[in-house]
Order: C-alpha cells, then structure tokens, then sequence
C-alpha cells in the first residue's frame, strides 16, 4: 500500500496510490527508475496525505483510553473510515469500556497490528 513512497517519508493514501499509477498490493508492480521520481512527487505535491502519527493519551497512566477519543483517531487518521467501517473495528477489536467511558488499548493495538505489544 504505497510501501515505496513510505520508505521515502510520505504517507500517500489508498486514492493518492491509485492516481499516481500505483498498486496497493505489493508485488503487483515493478518499478523502474524513471517510473519512481514522477509517483514521488505526485505523491508529495498531494494533499490527500494520510496521517500515521498517533498520540494516544492515556489521562489515568494505566493503559487505558476513552472510547471516543479513539473513534475519533480511527475517523481522522490515515485513512478515511466510515461510521460504519469504525463501529465495526470498535466492536471487532475493543475491549468494552468501563462505566467511565475507558478501555485498554494495548489489546486493541495487538489486534489491530497482530502482534503481541
């Protein structure tokens, strides 16, 4: 999913990709020199640029976030879910939250990467 233009420090979205003649799955394209210059910039020049930097904020230093704060990541970083897309992920990958309105996010974070934290 634009790994290439990752590896130059931008993040291009799934849209971005597919307008610059990219693929977004790997191995489905061999790029040649003069191929790769004219997609970085394109890439570089567009504002559709997804977002990867998360800051989650953990207020009670025990691991934990409150459930709209990560819909809200979910909705605005990267890219663009719908409501839809982010209650299914909510439901597939949170933990419950607490009569607060807090759950763990280590779980969800293993989940979403599949890897153990």
């Amino acid at each position: 999913k634009g790994y290439g233009m990752v590896a130059c420090n931008l993040n291009p979205t799934i849209k971005t990709i597919n307008e610059v003649g990219g693929q977004t799955e790997m191995g489905k394209k061999i790029l040649i020199n003069s191929d790769v210059y004219p997609m970085y910039k394109a890439c570089k020049d567009s504002k559709d640029q997804g977002g990867f930097h998360v800051e989650i904020t953990d207020k009670k230093h025990d691991n934990t976030i409150i459930g709209n704060e990560l819909v809200k990541l979910l909705t605005k970083c990267g890219e663009k879910l719908s409501k839809e897309e982010t209650k299914y992920l909510m439901k597939e990958l949170c933990e419950h939250e607490d009569e607060d309105g807090f759950m763990p996010f280590i779980p969800f974070l293993e989940r979403m990467c599949g890897a153990e934290l």
